[in-house]
């Protein structure tokens, strides 16, 4: 099964929408900065899945 997720930047609002087999470990990417698209260190929150 895939999910579909939502980030949002917290500094300039936009969003970035993925898709991945395992959310936990996709969410732990992108929390350590592994993900290009959303390295910027900007925070984020995850605004549904």
């Amino acid at each position: 099964m895939y999910y579909v997720y939502v980030i949002q930047s917290k500094r300039d609002r936009h969003f970035y929408t993925g898709f991945t087999r395992d959310l936990k470990a996709r969410i732990i990417e992108h929390n350590a900065g592994r993900v290009p698209s959303t390295k910027a260190g900007d925070g984020r929150r995850y605004v549904a899945q």
